[in-house]
């Protein structure tokens, strides 16, 4: 078995989906695990379980909807996480929800209401009711109705938790893989998230606990033939108790759900593309800043109140209004153009031109064009130091008067007071929308990463070297092959692609160290390399070497066994030095006495070439004598992952129990006792929905999908 434990491919929250009569079928679900160099991981499941859609997604064939696959950190095929797709869908997901929830909250008080309704009519006319009366007051179909909603709602939830739980795997530690992510910045979003998260767990509570009671009301209605008159108030207040228990669930999760919002909102915000942030920008900057024009004309309208009333122009209150009204920045108060066109020819001129005194001369009274007219006072001394300061600042009061606001919490709080404004917000809210603010000025996480050597999609020129370094070899040996097309034709027209395999130095320098070694008495030198004699020792090799003779070269596939066939599809796959062998289903299609031959094979060259392979399988008993490590797979979602001798020994998935149980034995009387094990996923995981899976690692190297309840029942089994 392989101990290395460098990985060679990482398939991260792989998803495919294929379309059938203007349905979508979602053939691989949101998959991650990895492949080190030089195992034979095995990949099993039974038929339509999405294992070959696997493979030729890593071989580049099928497009991913989805998740992205890396080979030695570089991505080949699909995307990496895009934090603004899957904060846009969450807050789709959030708007439908409010919608439906509105929907349940009207329900909800018409079931009540009915209720009340059905109480009121028999206190009006005690007597013994059915199934018809409750029917006539509280129809079972809406409570079906609401049943449903609420359904949708909790599978929103595990959806938007699955994408929450994505993205903060993706953003921790971001900054270690791409330097350019500020650490601000990853602490920031990641702290969003995990915040948004446990309140999506919170609400998700609240949100079974209102389906579990309305399950409850349906169960009591359904065991309620008929009510007697001494018992309906009983039989009213137990239903109503039922509701109140609704009711308070329902207004803690719109509570939630209004805060949810405001997390998500943020979110939004801080992955959204900057061409698409402006309205984010406008939202937050209304909610903590004033309008520059406002606090201006509040400014001159206090300043004149004041003098009306013969303040004293000494006192602190006059001097400060004095000062905001002469050193305000605004088009009109500054003339900001001309500062920079200032500090831009003192940077690269080091001298007052006549151009910037004729500028100086437009430069009002503001402090900052004070600060300029300072500088160039001395103009033999043009300090830098000062310049950059300058220079900055111009760049911060040109937004500022762009953006039309005014950022200081002292003007802010002022103006407050003049206006009688109350600040709802905290000191901590505050701060938090002052972050916010800045780091929407700069890029988004998605738009630092996407020139990064682990993100950057990939050239022309090295998605054709992928499709070298990933081989396939087929499951039917027969249709894989071109019966037109002679074995030394076919194992070459791979090499014919990628000529550098027999014309390159280091293929010339090997074909003349063989030979010389095969042929000490007729030594060559590499001008008598050729590339066709090359090519031709390559093939030789590799024929030679998968068990087939010399003369085979010039046959037709149609004159060969499957054996004979399977080994002419792995030379074809060898002759491309590939890193990775998909290998799916290969023996398969081959009588018994061929298939330890092929599996042989496949060790052999792990062993001598150190090349990885994906082996493809629903034979768990063949994957068992070749692979390092097991992943087994169901309806496209990865179950159990390990070691392919502690899979066997101690199975712990009921669905890899299930496979196990069902590899046929030889002997008929261990047969007759062995009992099969029937895998019913609808019984063995009906508290899915509302408690979520995850990958666990039970022991070493051995993981589970399962929720937490699963995950105490099977930690029990093995301690025993």
């Amino acid at each position: 078995m392989s101990t290395n434990k460098d990985v060679l491919l990482n398939i991260r929250d792989l998803v495919i989906e294929f379309r059938a009569k203007g349905k979508k079928f979602r053939a691989v679900k949101e998959t991650s695990f990895d492949i080190y160099k030089g195992e034979i991981f095995g990949l099993v499941g039974e038929s339509g379980s999405g294992k070959t859609t696997i493979g030729r997604a890593i071989v580049g064939v099928q497009p991913l909807k989805d998740g992205a696959i890396y080979m030695d950190n570089n991505i080949v095929a699909g995307r990496p996480t895009s934090l603004y797709t899957l904060n846009k869908d969450i807050s789709r997901k959030l708007d439908n929800m409010s919608y439906k929830m509105n929907i349940t909250t009207k329900e909800i008080q018409s079931r009540i209401d009915g209720l009340k309704a059905l109480y009121e009519n028999f206190l009006a006319d005690p007597r013994e009711l059915n199934k018809d009366d409750l029917e006539k007051f509280a129809k079972e179909s809406k409570l079906k109705y609401l049943t449903d909603i609420l359904l949708e709602n909790l599978k929103y939830l595990n959806s938007i938790i699955k994408s929450e739980d994505r993205m903060i795997k993706f953003v921790d530690n971001l900054n270690s893989y791409v330097d350019k992510v500020s650490k601000e910045l990853e602490k920031s979003v990641l702290s969003k998230l995990v915040e948004t998260k446990e309140t999506f767990i919170s609400m998700k509570e609240n949100a079974d606990e209102i389906y579990l009671q309305i399950q409850e009301v349906a169960k009591y209605r359904e065991s309620i033939e008929t009510v007697d008159a001494n018992k309906m108030e009983s039989v009213v207040k137990n239903i109503l108790g039922l509701w109140k228990v609704i009711t308070d669930n329902h207004k803690e999760f719109l509570s939630k759900l209004e805060w949810a919002k405001s997390l998500q909102f943020q979110l939004h915000a801080l992955s959204s593309p900057m061409n698409r942030r402006q309205k984010f920008i406008d939202y937050y900057n209304k909610l903590i800043y004033v309008n520059r024009n406002e606090f201006f004309e509040e400014c001159l309208k206090q300043f004149e109140i004041m003098k009306s009333s013969e303040s004293d122009s000494s006192s602190k209150e006059f001097k400060k209004l004095e000062f905001f009204i002469r050193d305000f920045w605004s088009k009109k108060n500054l003339n900001i153009n001309a500062c920079k066109e200032i500090l831009k020819i003192l940077s690269e001129e080091k001298v007052v031109t006549e151009k910037v005194k004729t500028l100086v001369s437009k430069l009002k009274n503001t402090d900052f064009e004070n600060s300029i007219k300072d500088l160039i006072a001395n103009e033999s001394n043009i300090n830098e130091t000062k310049l950059d300061e300058l220079k900055k600042e111009a760049k911060y009061i040109s937004k500022i008067i762009e953006r039309n606001i005014v950022k200081d919490r002292d003007s802010i709080e002022t103006f407050y007071n003049w206006k009688g404004i109350e600040n709802t917000y905290t000191q901590e809210e505050i701060d938090s929308f002052v972050e916010l603010t800045e780091f929407l000025d700069l890029p988004s996480i998605d738009e630092i990463i996407k020139d990064s050597y682990l993100f950057k999609v990939q050239s022309k020129e090295q998605k054709r070297t992928n499709r070298k370094d990933i081989q396939m070899i087929f499951q039917d040996p027969g249709s894989s092959l071109n019966d037109r097309m002679a074995i030394e034709e076919i194992i070459a027209e791979g090499m014919e692609n990628f000529p550098n395999l027999y014309k390159g130095q280091e293929a010339k320098e090997l074909y003349v160290k063989e030979y010389n070694e095969a042929n000490p008495d007729e030594k060559i030198t590499l001008e008598d390399a050729t590339p066709a004699k090359v090519k031709k020792h390559i093939i030789l090799k590799l024929v030679n070497s998968v068990g087939l003779l010399p003369e085979h070269l010039s046959r037709y596939p149609h004159e060969f066994s499957g054996g004979q066939r399977q080994r002419v599809g792995i030379a074809r796959s060898l002759a491309m030095k590939p890193k990775v062998i998909v290998a799916d289903e290969p023996i398969s299609a081959l009588d018994v006495s061929i298939r330890a031959q092929v599996l042989n094979l496949f060790k052999k060259f792990q062993e001598e070439l150190g090349i990885t392979y994906v082996f493809v399988a629903h034979d768990l008993s063949v994957v068992r004598h070749i692979a390092d490590r097991i992943a087994v797979i169901y309806h496209g979602q990865i179950v159990e992952i390990a070691p392919a001798e502690e899979l066997f020994k101690n199975p712990l998935h009921p669905y890899t129990r299930a496979l196990l149980s069902a590899i046929p034995i030889p002997e008929p009387e261990l047969a007759k006792q062995t009992k099969l094990v029937v895998y019913n996923p609808e019984e063995e995981h009906k508290d899915y929905i509302f408690d979520l899976p995850y990958f666990k690692e039970i022991t070493k190297d051995h993981f589970v999908w399962a929720n937490k309840r699963e995950i105490k029942e099977i930690k029990k089994i093995v301690k025993k």
